[in-house]
């Protein structure tokens, strides 16, 4: 089965010793939702646009769920009993990552979503999930028990807003037991658009790379860049994740719209030409619930009715994703950081980012952009159509700004976003 481990540059992830991009599909719900024969679907189609991981919470999401499926618990008296629920949640679990890693998939289990956690907002929604600290440990000791052959990433946290020391010390505590029974395995943790993650923990000893959501509202397009920046600002260097940007087809702005696959597409490579090089979650608003056409949502006047989990699948976004896997590793982007100083202004949102000799811009929009680049210093420039999935001509002009040498991306001839990669030469500063 796949492991992954850190680069030495510790900025980027190796995938059984070589270097790759960790390209994760959304399914928080596997574990109650599919039937046998629906996980082998899912999973051939996924390995064949590229996926490598599966992004799974072990204990269902109680507040943002579709109807139906298996539960490992119930509540009596006001107390959750983890061991009182469906008896085949666990057995069928398990199975179900035997068949995901035969197939090439690393699990990324999240650990304690944040209403099984005090002090939490998801606790103030469901007060009666809440653990204990004893029942904590239990939980966190039986999923590494029954899941560590599986080789998984661990996601101690998930979507908090890291911003409770009662929580945080719960979590602290779920990751030191983790490396406890688990020395060698990756740990990270996910949190809200909001968070941002405290020192001490980002650069403590309970993670190895940093998880981030940018998420699915107002903020959906410059999150992904202004994250980045906060976790690259950290002393300890980590490899970067972006686990949750927009997913397709969710809604946002209270109903008046729903993300497309071109938002997906921007929120994706504006982190990764920013420095989310490591990895990339996708989602697919039916998907990551496993919707059934006719089922409640708990959160439909958030996100909006999901579609069904069989629709859903065959959105285009994920096979664009694919290929930004593809392109990463190909041009090997795995260690950029943003180099917002190469770029002239301009009002589009344009990302720059640089990985030794090469330099990455993501333009959003079609139009030409100028960069403080040496023109003399250019070996090659080429071009990807995002919405095409295909190399195109690029089309790179000497210019002078500001009384110093530079160079013209011209407009592209294809109407849509567009990744530039450019190779320079090796004695350029």
């Amino acid at each position: 089965m796949p492991t992954w481990s850190l680069a030495p540059s510790r900025r980027s992830l190796l995938r059984d010793g070589a270097p790759a991009f960790l390209l994760a599909d959304t399914t928080w719900a596997a574990f109650s939702g599919p039937t046998d024969e629906e996980w082998t679907d899912y999973l051939v189609r996924r390995r064949r646009q590229g996926f490598t991981g599966l992004l799974i919470s072990v204990l269902p999401i109680e507040h943002d769920r579709s109807e139906g499926g298996l539960s490992p618990y119930v509540v009596r008296d006001g107390r959750l009993d983890l061991d009182g629920g469906d008896a085949e949640y666990w057995p069928r679990a398990e199975r179900m990552l035997q068949e995901a890693v035969e197939h090439g998939f690393t699990p990324m289990l999240v650990l304690l979503w944040n209403n099984f956690v005090p002090a939490t907002w998801g606790a103030g929604l469901t007060p009666e999930l809440v653990l204990d600290e004893q029942q904590t440990l239990d939980h966190v000791r039986g999923a590494v028990e029954r899941f560590a052959r599986f080789a998984p990433i661990w996601i101690v946290s998930g979507d908090d807003d890291l911003d409770s020391e009662v929580a945080l010390a719960r979590y602290s505590l779920a990751a030191a037991e983790v490396r406890r029974l688990a020395p060698d395995a990756l740990v990270t943790w996910h949190s809200t658009p909001t968070a941002r993650m405290p020192e001490a923990v980002a650069d403590g000893e309970l993670l190895d790379l940093h998880g981030l959501q940018p998420g699915h509202n107002q903020e959906w397009d410059t999150l992904p860049r202004d994250l980045v920046r906060h976790y690259a600002a950290f002393s300890v260097p980590r490899p970067i994740i972006n686990l949750e940007p927009c997913y397709e087809g969710l809604g946002r702005f209270a109903g008046r719209a729903r993300h497309s696959r071109e938002d997906v597409r921007r929120a994706s490579w504006t982190g990764v030409v920013a420095g989310a090089a490591a990895g990339l979650g996708y989602g697919a608003h039916g998907v990551w619930s496993w919707h059934r056409r006719g089922s409640a949502f708990t959160a439909e006047n958030v996100h909006g009715m999901p579609f069904p989990f069989s629709v859903a699948m065959e959105f285009p976004g994920a096979d664009d994703v694919g290929f930004l896997r593809r392109v990463v590793e190909g041009e090997v982007l795995f260690d950029l950081d943003e180099a917002a100083d190469l770029l002239v202004d301009e009002p589009s949102g344009a990302v720059v980012g640089r990985a030794g000799d090469r330099v990455a811009v993501y333009a959003p929009e079609s139009f030409a952009l100028t960069l403080r680049l040496d023109p003399a210093a250019v070996v090659a420039v080429r071009v990807y159509d995002l919405d095409a999935r295909r190399i195109d001509a690029a089309q790179c002009t000497p210019v002078e700004h500001d009384g110093a040498p530079g160079i013209r991306l011209e407009q592209t001839e294809f109407a849509g976003d567009a990744l530039f990669v450019i190779d320079l030469g090796r004695s350029t500063p």
